[in-house]
């Protein structure tokens, strides 16, 4: 006996998402032709339901409706109903998350979808409560109003669908014509972000904010060609404000989904390992870009949460964790102020709670979101404390603190494995190898990339879950172009030949499988994928970048390292096969803007020779990953019996024994330098940073040495005074 009264047909996945809902009372059906046909055969419409395992409201709306007796009948009685784990089956997620906003002009988690008995969708929103509240219907009463508009208006219900998926089906994408100017384009995405951008709290807009990491990427990459201090400026206020607010688990590190307020203070607390993802990577491109303290520092915390909570046994990483422990959104991170003076003790409580914003009020409830309310030297200052003191404290209170979260409930994991997402962790741990040289990162990624080839790589195409053992769903266009993303990022900072081999197949199977050929572009979907009302490119970024933008920056990074020209002329092509939309909007495809700025110019081409083992070789390597230089590729010259002579390698051998390096920037070829100060001496200088940036641990430092002078100081008077020193 399991205990439960009602067992549906969810019991039999291994999605944690659709697990969570096997014993609703409602008849839950998966995604597949078991549903769809029992639709047709009883003429009944589909209730769609979509949502993801950490997903607040989606708890919310499962427990109002969903567990209800009352709801379930009357869903069980009017409706066939399908529940969907957006990560699983993104495909199905984003046809109907445009139909969603084609009916009410937004969109979002959970989808409530109704669906004729062919799919077609003719009503739909996100949440909707118990009962009618505001604006909003109760969900029995949309039920009945979705039943009857599908029983008693066919006509209307005919209209309805048609509008809908013409909107959705509405072309993408088409041959491009006229001169283009990826620059100009660029200027003008930033001059849009520059009008939404919140001076005062970072990040864009003045209500619910995300942390948008495509944009700060593109920000970053207008920075590097221009110089224009608006950008870093734009950069420094925001990702410091996000490091510094709630939305960064001060204690455990790691970011969670958005921020609920402009502040940055109090998040939606699931984490995703997309996002943490992308922001690692993007924090550590800001280490190379000022070299500044707290970025590194964040990029730290990031990969130490992922390896602390996010990493599976066999190597690979976890999708998610929730935002509920113990039915309340957040428990798990929040504090009382009792709690502080408990543990704490009066004096370190106060310094604790003076720095984290922690009040008796609280800012969620009566309880508090940690977050950096008050500096360090504002307390030194105001308490009369010794700052390398106040440094000390906040050490060993978040050391007692996250002891004591430790033993709380915690959230619960979502430990499936999405091949995309860990293509993106596999980049950014690559690239915090690459900058902050801890080689236990480099391990990590390989590990990872491993486990990705040997459990989801089939030896002809790429799957996209892996649960309990079993590996599932063919990959989506997002699989292949972030894994490839991942594998060009493990071979420059390895030089093994065995990442540039993989990433060819991937890349050959990823062409062959979506691109269109007929307008460019690839399709979210292969060509052997099951056939759903619409085959989307979806290339404006969301919450994760566009697969196309990926897709077609990793393709130029790998024809330049190859000499394929292939992948270049694919590269190329997705992105003039947007123009039309990104001259329209181009702030919405940031990443292919980005994708564009590499192709604006030849990139840096950097090739390595020599024993690898040489200490000369780390040294060069080390300050080729000083600085942030987005366009540039790296390869080693001395792989050509496995991989064929690379074009970029031909000539560039060494004959002493030494290694050396061998640039090219800007259209010319410098001589082979053998030294990292001589490398440092060639490679273009990044733009000046004219901000004052703070630094933190650089203020500590200075404040430590001030204040150790003066105690010097102070003890040779006393010892002038006491005669013991003449």
């Amino acid at each position: 006996m399991s205990g439960h009264k009602f067992t549906n047909r969810l019991i039999a996945e291994t999605s944690p998402y659709l697990l969570q809902h096997a014993h609703n009372p409602v008849d839950w059906y998966p995604w597949g032709p078991e549903a769809m046909e029992r639709a047709r055969a009883e003429d009944k419409p589909i209730f769609l339901s979509i949502g993801y395992s950490a997903c607040h409201w989606c708890h919310v709306m499962a427990h109002e409706s969903f567990e209800s007796e009352e709801t379930a009948r009357l869903m069980n009685d009017l409706f066939i109903n399908v529940k969907v784990d957006r990560e699983e089956r993104p495909d199905v997620d984003i046809i109907y998350m445009r139909s969603v906003i084609a009916l009410t002009g937004h969109g979002g988690w959970p989808m409530s979808v109704f669906l004729t008995p062919d799919q077609k969708p003719f009503l739909g929103g996100t949440y909707f409560p118990p009962t009618a509240k505001s604006n909003h219907p109760g969900f029995p009463q949309l039920l009945e109003w979705a039943h009857d508009l599908y029983r008693n208006g066919k006509e209307d219900l005919k209209n309805r669908t048609t509008k809908i998926l013409d909107q959705i089906n509405a072309a993408e994408s088409g041959t491009a014509s006229g001169e283009w100017s990826s620059t100009v384009l660029i200027d003008e995405a930033v001059r849009i972000m520059v009008e939404r951008f919140d001076a005062e709290e970072g990040g864009f807009g003045s209500g619910i904010k995300f942390p948008e990491p495509m944009n700060y990427t593109l920000l970053l990459r207008h920075w590097a060609r221009t110089g224009a201090d608006e950008s870093i400026r734009m950069l420094d206020k925001s990702l410091t404000k996000m490091a510094e607010g709630g939305l960064y688990d001060q204690l455990g590190g790691g970011f969670h989904r958005y921020s609920t307020d402009r502040l940055w203070r109090v998040p939606h607390f699931e984490k995703m390992l997309c996002d943490n993802a992308l922001l690692a990577k993007l924090y550590i491109d800001m280490v190379q870009a000022t070299k500044q303290e707290l970025y590194s520092a964040v990029s730290r915390g990031i990969f130490s949460y992922v390896l602390t909570e996010m990493t599976a046994p066999e190597g690979a990483f976890y999708a998610a964790q929730d935002a509920d422990t113990e039915g309340e959104e957040g428990r798990y991170y929040l504090w009382e102020m009792k709690e502080f003076l408990d543990l704490l003790g009066p004096h370190q409580a106060k310094v604790m709670a003076r720095h984290y914003g922690v009040t008796s009020a609280g800012n969620l409830g009566r309880k508090n979101v940690l977050y950096v309310r008050e500096s360090m030297e504002s307390i030194s200052e105001s308490e009369n404390i010794a700052i390398f003191e106040v440094d000390h404290i906040l050490k060993n209170g978040k050391e007692t603190l996250l002891e004591v979260r430790q033993k709380r409930a915690k959230p619960q994991t979502d430990t499936k494995i999405i091949t995309g997402w860990n293509g993106l962790m596999i980049t950014a741990f690559a690239s915090g190898y690459a900058v902050l040289r801890e080689n236990n990162y480099l391990d990590v990624a390989t590990r990872a990339a491993e486990f990705l080839w040997e459990n989801l790589w089939d030896g002809s195409k790429l799957l996209r879950i892996y649960k309990d053992g079993e590996s599932k769903v063919d990959g989506y266009l997002e699989d292949y172009a972030y894994f490839l993303e991942g594998l060009i990022a493990l071979y420059e900072v390895t030089f093994d030949s065995v990442w540039i081999e993989r990433a060819n197949q991937l890349a050959d199977k990823m062409i062959d499988q979506f691109s269109d050929e007929e307008r460019g572009g690839f399709y979210m979907t292969g060509r052997s994928a099951e056939k759903l009302v619409a085959r989307l490119k979806d290339a404006a970024d969301g919450a994760i970048p566009s697969a196309n933008a990926v897709a077609a920056l990793s393709l130029l990074r790998l024809g330049h390292l190859t000499g394929k020209k292939d992948y270049l002329k694919s590269g190329e092509r997705t992105v003039r096969a947007f123009q039309q939309r990104m001259e329209k909007t181009p702030a919405a495809f940031a990443g292919l803007l980005s994708a564009a700025d590499f192709m604006s110019e030849p990139p840096m081409e950097v090739v390595f020779s020599g024993p690898r083992e040489h200490s000369a070789f780390e040294d060069m390597s080390n300050v080729l990953g000083q600085d942030y230089r987005p366009n540039k590729v790296v390869l080693f010259s001395g792989n050509e019996k496995k991989l064929g002579k690379l074009p970029l390698a031909e000539g560039k051998t060494v004959t002493d024994g030494e290694p050396a390096v061998y640039l090219c920037q800007k259209q010319t070829c410098h001589p082979p330098v053998k030294t990292g100060k001589a490398l440092m001496n060639l490679l273009e200088t990044p733009p000046e940073i004219r901000l004052n940036i703070f630094d933190y641990d650089k203020k500590i430092a200075d404040s430590k040495k001030e204040e150790q002078e003066r105690f010097l100081g102070v003890m040779d008077q006393m010892f002038k005074h006491s005669g013991l020193k003449k």
